[in-house]
């Protein structure tokens, strides 16, 4: 029990870090857009993308059995190449830049588009794991989505919480996705016998 615990908040840890850039969007949009649309779209694309992994997660099972873990190489070679491009200089600043009166449904597209990287982890880490533990791990992943939905909401009155700290942390990121790469590439105790 205790391992399924420690595995969903890992995948749990996972969400937050790689979705520090959308909880900058999320924090910006609620003064453009308004905090009842914002949130939403947040929520709805959150759920997409781990919709999306989980199934993709639990289709991998059937159709590479044994090579899950060789997914892995998505989120490592992401993060090192945001780490090069970081160094360069390269990596550009994303701001949303929704007008006032934007839909749910492009706000929803707009966190899609910011949570590729949120993907490519959870979808290797997920199906790399046996389906307690990829259950666990969807458990632990949504209750960091609806956590930062909590935050996102409470941003939108609190004018201390700024998108300047989670900017901070997104330089994480990266740091995340090269361990979550290098978790999934590993004999781990949680691959499926």
């Amino acid at each position: 029990m205790l391992d399924l615990l420690l595995f969903g908040l890992s995948t749990f840890t996972a969400q937050v870090l790689t979705n520090l850039d959308n909880l900058a969007a999320l924090l910006a949009l609620t003064l453009v857009s308004g905090t009842k649309r914002s949130v939403t779209g947040f929520l709805l694309a959150q759920v997409i993308v781990i919709g999306t992994a989980f199934i993709l997660a639990v289709g991998v099972d059937g159709v590479v059995p044994n090579w899950e873990g060789y997914l892995g190489v998505i989120p490592l070679g992401l993060g090192i190449l945001t780490l090069i491009k970081r160094k360069r200089g390269a990596e550009a600043e994303t701001n949303p830049n929704l007008g006032t009166g934007a839909s749910i449904m492009m706000i929803t597209l707009l966190f899609i588009s910011l949570s590729m990287d949120t993907f490519a982890v959870l979808a290797p880490l997920l199906a790399d794991t046996a389906p307690t533990y990829r259950t666990a791990g969807g458990i632990g992943a949504l209750l960091a989505a609806f956590s930062m939905a909590t935050v996102g909401l409470l941003g939108s009155k609190a004018p201390f919480i700024s998108s300047d700290v989670a900017r901070r942390l997104e330089r994480l990121v990266p740091y995340v996705m090269i361990c979550a790469g290098l978790y999934i590439l590993s004999n781990s105790w949680t691959d499926a016998i």
